[in-house]
């Protein structure tokens, strides 16, 4: 029987993805307009995981972070950036993110159906406020009953201690826990090791990296009822 849900946050619940891209285009027409975007967004990607990294281990902070991640971007493309047009990219980018920021399809409604019959608990390699936010913008703060991060704790996915921290909370033995995150490395190996069922958020159709794991697998939240059957079971499963 399933008695608590897990989720991951950022291209699970909240479009990460979707945001950063709008904004990253934003930057690339206004500052390299001769450069591919693909090109472009395949490098912002690979530093901005490396510079997340330093954030969550304390080695910088998150705007000092967003400034050196652009100068690598700009750098590796042989367009270095002074320290004036590395604060004015930071801005636009961090401007523009904030705008676009939104739930992914079928999120509110999914946690709406789930926090009816239980409780729910946020666990995210990120830092506390910046969660905190995303979930006040897209309205979900009110069905999320503990919020786990990465900074608060000092532990980051997969480590199954963060993990048993989310499950302590609830009050709930991981082998009546289920999470579900698109982070196959962090969120699905993560809850495996904890013990816990683990199911895929996979919206870009991705080959999982593990073929014989027989990990349950969803492309999308919606619609929402075969969702929550396939977290929580039957409806009346909890009666049986």
């Amino acid at each position: 029987m399933t008695r608590a849900v897990l989720f991951d946050l950022d291209d699970t619940l909240f479009d990460h993805y979707g945001s950063a891209g709008t904004a990253l285009r934003t930057v690339q027409e206004a500052f390299a307009p001769s450069i591919a975007f693909d090109d472009f967004e395949d490098r912002h990607t690979r530093y901005l995981e490396e510079m997340h990294t330093e954030v969550l281990a304390g080695r910088i902070d998150l705007d000092e972070a967003r400034r050196e991640r652009f100068r690598r971007v700009f750098g590796s493309l042989g367009l270095p950036l002074k320290d004036a047009t590395a604060d004015r990219v930071a801005t636009l980018y961090r401007a523009g993110y904030l705008a676009a920021r939104q739930a992914m399809a079928g999120a509110g409604e999914l946690l709406e159906a789930l926090h009816a019959r239980v409780p729910i608990a946020i666990v995210s390699n990120n830092l506390l406020e910046e969660q905190t936010d995303k979930l006040r913008l897209c309205g979900f703060d009110r069905f999320i009953d503990h919020l786990v991060v990465s900074e608060e704790i000092g532990i980051t996915k997969p480590d199954p201690a963060i993990f048993r921290s989310a499950l302590d909370r609830l009050g709930v033995p991981a082998d009546q826990a289920v999470m579900v995150g698109d982070s196959w490395p962090a969120d699905i190996v993560g809850a495996r090791r904890a013990g816990i069922r683990a199911v895929w958020f996979n919206p870009r159709h991705l080959a999982p990296p593990e073929r014989d794991a027989a990990v349950a697998e969803i492309a999308s939240l919606t619609p929402v009822e075969p969702v929550v059957a396939l977290l929580l079971g039957p409806p009346d499963a909890a009666a049986e």
